[in-house]
């Protein structure tokens, strides 16, 4: 097993080794802890627990690589391990966020026990890398620097069921051939935006009761995208599509009120021309998940 963590601050190799040791379970002697780039001759490489250290800048300011050999009994999952790390050493500990794949996407443990989302940046153009922590979703004490808002890309990659693009492509594409820029493809992607959306809206924005205000404009956007699919695809993507959208207009009206256009006018910036766009930005949901 390997733990890939980044540290606010730059514990002695020491200190990390007992850290490492409380996290784990292990005795101190079963830890070896070296600088990456240090010598290596006086390493224990049979040790159970295998440590290398990497000096960065910006702010984080050490890069931890650990290995742990199978003699490691019952080795915690990594935001388990981050949390306790962090706990035992009073710094904040990140990881790589394991439910998304862009680099930049990190999980911050705290050495209060909190667990945030952060967004992070690295440049390798000096001697040692640059991490830039650019956001978070919500306050980690010891990374003041950081925006607290909410990220786009975490929501992006929640799993929502969607019955109705479901039911589209049974009817559209059930063999899963069809063009990549075809209608049917296209017409698939614009109801998923709009159908993750209506979801969302309708199940007052579970898991997290939060949603991105720009998030919220995109899907908006995916809809008028959807109306223009609605008059021009042919008849065999367009009956199935007008389905679908039928469904999913009911439901987002039955959770949203008629505000005139208030809410999008402020939000795009446009005033009131934004009620000459289609009926969806004149409608206000229940519930605002930014407030």
């Amino acid at each position: 097993m390997i733990y890939n963590f980044l540290t606010v601050h730059r514990p002695a190799p020491d200190a990390m080794a007992a850290a490492l040791a409380k996290v784990l379970g292990v005795p101190v002697p079963a830890v070896d802890v070296a600088d990456r780039d240090g010598e290596q001759d006086g390493r224990d490489w049979e040790a159970p627990v295998l440590c290398g250290y990497e000096t960065t800048a910006g702010d984080l300011a050490l890069s931890w690589d650990v290995w742990l050999s199978e003699d490691v009994p019952q080795p915690p999952d990594e935001a388990t391990a981050a949390l306790r790390l962090a706990a035992a050493t009073g710094t904040t500990v990140l990881y790589p966020a394991p439910d998304l794949q862009a680099p930049s996407a990190y999980c911050a443990a705290t050495p209060e026990g909190t667990l945030a989302r952060a967004r992070v940046y690295v440049s390798d153009d000096g001697d040692v890398p640059v991490h830039t922590v650019d956001a978070v979703d919500s306050p980690v004490p010891q990374l003041p620097g950081a925006r607290v808002e909410p990220l786009p890309e975490v929501f992006r990659a929640e799993h929502i069921d969607l019955p109705a693009t479901e039911t589209f492509v049974a009817a559209t594409d059930p063999d899963g051939a069809a063009p990549a820029q075809g209608a049917a493809n296209r017409a698939r992607e614009e109801l998923l935006l709009w159908e993750r959306l209506v979801r969302r809206v309708a199940a007052d924005w579970a898991p997290t009761g939060r949603y991105p205000q720009q998030s919220y404009v995109e899907d908006l956007c995916a809809r008028d995208a959807l109306a223009e699919r609605l008059e021009t695809a042919p008849a065999a993507v367009r009956e199935p599509l007008a389905r679908a959208a039928d469904g999913l207009d009911e439901l987002f009206r039955s959770h949203s009120r008629d505000d005139d256009g208030e809410l999008l006018g402020r939000l795009t910036r446009s005033g009131s021309a934004v009620r000459e766009r289609g009926w969806w930005w004149r409608r206000r949901p229940d519930r605002l998940p930014w407030d």
